[in-house]
C-alpha cells in the first residue's frame, strides 16, 4: 500500500480522536454509448485534430468509467488517455497519472505518476495542482516537502478545488510545514465543505463535535457528518459503523437517526442507540447524494 495512503488513514484516525480522502481526482461521469473503437479505427485517430481528441477522451472515460457490476477495460482507458496526454491533454495527463499511481493495467509507479500529474499541473489543471501537492505531501514518487505540498495545494485551492482546501486544512491541523492552527484548519475545512467536498464536511463536524477551533454544536456536527455519509465518504461509513466506541454525545448520534428517518432510510425509535436497524439505514443511506 502507498505510505500516502497509510498517512492518510493515519491522519483520520488522528482526528477522529482529537476531534484523508482522496486525492486522486476523477471525472464524473456514467458509461457512454459510443460504439467500441477498433484498432484500426484507433490507429486512423489525430489527436491533433478537435474532434478527434474529443472522441478519444470520451473512448477513454467509456472504458474507465462503467456502471455498477460491470468491469473497466482499463488496458483501452489507458490506451486512449495515453493518445491525448501525448499532445497535452491536461486532463488525460492526468488520467494517465491515476493510472500509474494506482496501477491499472500498468504497473505501480509513483515516480511516473508524478511527472504525469505534474505535466498536468503546469497547464493549470486543479485537480492534477492538487495531486503534485499530495505526491509531496507523503514523499510518493518525488522526497517528501511539505512546502512543495502547501505551493501546490494553495494553487489548486485558489482554483476552488475544495479536496485541496481539506488537504490545506489538514496540514494546519497537523502542523505539517506549518504552524498548528486549528481555528486555520477549521477554516480551510469550511472552504472545502461550501465547496461540496466530502472530506471537508466529515473534519468539519469532527470540530464542531468536539469543539476544536469552532465552538462545540452537535446538531451542526450531525449534519455534516451525514453530508460525507451521504456523499459516499467511506471514512464516515466505516465511523458510523463503529460508534458504539468513539467518544459521541447521544444528542448526536439522535440527531444522525433524525436526518435518516427524514430521508426515509429509518424507521425506528430516535433513541441514539446504533443498532442493527440504524446500521442498516446508515448503510442504504451512504452514496445516495452522488
Amino acid at each position: 500500500m502507498s505510505m500516502r495512503v497509510l498517512l492518510m488513514v493515519a491522519s483520520l484516525m488522528t482526528l477522529a480522536l482529537a476531534g484523508t480522502g482522496d486525492a486522486l481526482a476523477q471525472k464524473t461521469k456514467t458509461k457512454s454509448q459510443t460504439p467500441t473503437t477498433t484498432q484500426q479505427q484507433t490507429n486512423s485517430l489525430d489527436p491533433n485534430d478537435p474532434e478527434d481528441l474529443e472522441y478519444i477522451l470520451d473512448e477513454g472515460d467509456a472504458a474507465y468509467f462503467v456502471d455498477e457490476g460491470e468491469t473497466p477495460d482499463y488496458q483501452k482507458a489507458f490506451e486512449m488517455y495515453s493518445l491525448a496526454a501525448e499532445v497535452g491533454d491536461a486532463y488525460a495527463m492526468n488520467r494517465v497519472g491515476l493510472m500509474y499511481d494506482r496501477g491499472e493495467y500498468v504497473a505501480q509507479d509513483f515516480g511516473q505518476a508524478f511527472e504525469w500529474y505534474l505535466k498536468a499541473a503546469e497547464t493549470g489543471l486543479p485537480a492534477a495542482q492538487s495531486n503534485v501537492g499530495s505526491m509531496y505531501n507523503a514523499g510518493d514518487g518525488v522526497p517528501q516537502d511539505y512546502r512543495e505540498a502547501l505551493h501546490w495545494f494553495r494553487l489548486a485551492a485558489d482554483n476552488d478545488y475544495g479536496y485541496a482546501m481539506y488537504a490545506l486544512g489538514d496540514m494546519y491541523l497537523a502542523g505539517n510545514g506549518v504552524a498548528k492552527d486549528a481555528e486555520e484548519a477549521t477554516s480551510w475545512f469550511q472552504k472545502a465543505s461550501d465547496a461540496g467536498d466530502a472530506n471537508g464536511h466529515w473534519s468539519l463536524s469532527l470540530r464542531y463535535l468536539y469543539g476544536d477551533g469552532v465552538g462545540k454544536d452537535t446538531q451542526r456536527a450531525a449534519e455534516l457528518a451525514y453530508l460525507a455519509l451521504t456523499n459516499g465518504l467511506q471514512t464516515a461509513l466505516d465511523e458510523f459503523k463503529d460508534i458504539r466506541n468513539a467518544d459521541t454525545s447521544p444528542n448526536y448520534r439522535r440527531a444522525i437517526q433524525e436526518m435518516l428517518k427524514r430521508d426515509g432510510f429509518y424507521t425506528g425509535t430516535i433513541d441514539g442507540s446504533f443498532g442493527p436497524a440504524t446500521q442498516r439505514a446508515i448503510e442504504a443511506a451512504f452514496g445516495t447524494a452522488q
